[in-house]
């Protein structure tokens, strides 16, 4: 047995909201003729018309996830050339083995334990190293003193 929440000012409701950009909860402040007319995000604050949660079509929804996807895939494509391009002609056993402590410079081969073998591209900080692994580039902690 399915209950039915009475419309009135005050409830909360779910509305699509165009500042957010997203379906949020909001609060129903105006009815006209029965139905909710006027709505608060309870995000971002923003009025507006109530507009109700479209369910997405099964069309649209298959447009959106193919369009990701072969745009994840030409990224990865094109990290992995690079990776490769980058690890071209080097030793993987003269990695060195990754530790926060250790110091690093630009372009060693590195060996981490988790993401594997990577190169390094840059030194960002005095204590940071950006490397690029073959799933993409991750930001690294190095030269910390240990306690």
């Amino acid at each position: 047995m399915k209950s039915e929440k009475k419309i009135e000012a005050g409830n909360e409701v779910n509305s699509r909201c165009l500042k957010c950009k997203d379906v949020t909860n909001h609060t129903i402040v105006a009815i006209a003729d029965g139905k909710i007319a006027k709505v608060v995000c309870n995000v971002c604050g923003g009025r507006h018309n109530y507009r109700p949660d479209k369910p997405q079509t099964a069309a649209a929804a298959k447009r959106k996830t193919t369009r990701a996807a072969t745009i994840a895939s030409a990224k990865s494509a094109k990290i992995e050339a690079q990776y490769d391009d980058l690890l071209t002609g080097r030793d993987p056993s003269k990695a060195l083995v990754y530790s926060m402590t250790d110091i690093f410079k630009e372009d060693d081969l590195l060996n981490h334990p988790v993401f594997g073998l990577g190169i390094i591209t840059e030194t960002v900080m005095p204590n940071k190293i950006e490397v690029l692994f073959r799933e993409g580039s991750r930001l690294l902690v190095c030269g910390r003193l240990c306690r």
